[in-house]
């Protein structure tokens, strides 16, 4: 039987809510670098997105919305949403 293991990286900069400008869905973010964005949908924040919820492919398949990277590049720039690794 295999052990679950915890994502440690977690600890020092934990997942943080953010709300869409587009849309107004919650959902959970954490910006490891300048290129690498973790996503943490809920139902009720897909069920928000009109892009999500228009998509043929429902699920993990479709890795997120296109308009979304607004509202994370205004909270990246206002200070709110911390890059991990600027390197």
């Amino acid at each position: 039987m295999s052990e679950s293991r915890t994502d440690n990286r977690l600890d020092d900069v934990p997942m943080q809510p953010l709300r869409c400008q587009h849309c107004a869905a919650r959902l959970l973010v954490r910006k490891s670098t300048v290129h690498q964005t973790s996503l943490q949908w809920n139902a009720d924040a897909v069920e928000a997105c009109a892009e999500l919820g228009a998509a043929p492919m429902p699920g993990p398949a479709l890795a997120g919305c296109s308009r979304l990277k607004e509202s994370l590049e205004a909270e990246v720039a206002a200070g709110g949403l911390r890059i991990v690794q600027t390197v």
